[in-house]
């Protein structure tokens, strides 16, 4: 697919007029809406470095590894232990990876979260996925952050409460909703009966 020239002028304009942060925010939306080679084409031909990771061109320490995703120890952790998890294919944010690897993704997080309670003693655990730069992701490959908690660390993770009135939830459920995929629906399975030896004897010819 090519990306047309006009279709990069639109980007450009959405970008136009908007903060240094707002642009990185505005960017990381619209990139991920592209296809990868339309990427490639607008930013040109990068190595992701969790890519190179991944294909062994980077020395990591890993903690898990299979044929969809790899764990390592975070080289500036927020705790010892500090994991990060990705996907070997290269997406760029966690809202690109498909339904059932993000699935896989999170049910490998799980497991190396009870293992870090375990190897560390730790008394708690984060798992943390940030989409966009707003959101605290700082990788441009998509992550998912285990991170083990002891009691006294200095690991922050929270927010102020903003006031909401009542009258704003029911609408913004609905806002939410309208964009929810809708869900395949499976096709019925086949009914097959089962007869019994009588039944069975009785229509033998």
């Amino acid at each position: 697919m090519v990306l047309a020239s006009e279709r990069i002028n639109a980007i450009k304009a959405q970008l136009a007029g908007l903060s240094p942060e707002q642009q990185q925010e505005k960017l990381q939306e619209i990139v991920a809406a592209l296809e990868p080679d339309e990427q490639e084409q607008l930013f040109g031909k990068q190595q992701c470095p969790f890519c190179s990771m991944a294909e062994g061109k980077i020395p990591v320490v890993k903690v898990y590894e299979d044929s969809d995703c790899m764990a390592i120890l975070d080289i500036h952790p927020a705790n010892k232990g500090h994991l990060l998890l990705f996907p070997k294919k290269h997406y760029a944010m966690m809202a690109q990876v498909p339904d059932d690897e993000a699935g896989k993704l999170f049910a490998v997080a799980n497991k190396l979260s009870k293992a870090v309670f375990d190897g560390l003693n730790a008394a708690g655990s984060n798992i943390i996925a940030g989409n966009g730069a707003i959101a605290g992701q700082r990788a441009p490959h998509a992550l998912v952050n285990i991170i083990p908690r002891f009691e006294g660390d200095k690991v922050a993770i929270g927010w102020n409460p903003v006031e909401v009135d009542e009258n704003e939830f029911e609408p913004i459920a609905a806002k939410i909703k309208a964009k929810m995929p809708a869900e395949k629906k499976e096709a019925p399975k086949p009914v097959i009966k089962k007869y019994d030896a009588a039944e069975i004897k009785r229509r033998l010819p």
